[in-house]
């Protein structure tokens, strides 16, 4: 496939060192077996939660 054929909202594969790579987080490590948990940021609590269908939601 041709750079010029792909889908400008494809995001194109990165090739930045391991070194450069955002901090990733499992969702099992922050739900630790739960089902919901509360997130404090600054003044704000946030709950985060595991659906059904195995999606995550964040409401303030």
């Amino acid at each position: 496939m041709n750079t010029s054929d792909q889908d400008p909202k494809t995001p194109t594969p990165t090739t930045e060192p391991a070194t450069m790579l955002k901090r990733t987080i499992a969702s099992e490590e922050i739900l630790a077996g739960e089902k919901e948990v509360w997130i404090q940021h600054g003044d704000a609590v946030y709950r985060l939660c595991e659906t059904k269908s195995g999606k995550l939601i964040l409401q303030k």
